[in-house]
């Protein structure tokens, strides 16, 4: 390939990047997109008798970035209150992965106070758009 056709891919790929991406300018989706890797990259080492904890945990965690991306493209708010109960469910299923041995303290702490950062800024997303 020469330096003309890498331009052109580049340039193509920049065109869809920006098109479809309408995302990346958002903090929480960011933070999301962080604590939902953190998550499921400590999470897949589950053992099998809770692969039904496993896969909500993970679910869930899906569940929260399609509101967010969902929230930010239709800016309705259902869509953010939906989020918030999202994060409760999920603080929810890592505290009984936490009680059921499954997460150290340490852990579930360190992802709760994740959800929490996220928590806080959909709120603050919803009480700013009140405030128009």
């Amino acid at each position: 390939m020469d330096e003309k056709e890498i331009n052109k891919l580049n340039k193509l790929s920049n065109k869809y990047h920006n098109k479809y991406n309408v995302n990346d300018k958002l903090k929480i989706y960011h933070m999301t997109k962080t604590t939902i890797r953190y998550i499921e990259k400590n999470i897949m080492n589950i053992p099998k008798e809770y692969m039904i904890l496993r896969n909500r945990i993970i679910d869930t965690s899906y569940k929260i970035m399609e509101g967010i991306i969902r929230a930010n493209i239709f800016q309705d708010k259902e869509d953010k209150k939906a989020i918030i109960v999202d994060i409760q469910l999920l603080n929810f299923y890592l505290d009984e992965a936490r009680i059921n041995g499954v997460l150290t303290d340490k852990k579930f702490y360190s992802y709760s106070k994740y959800l929490l950062q996220i928590d806080k800024m959909v709120r603050t997303w919803i009480n700013y758009e009140k405030s128009w």
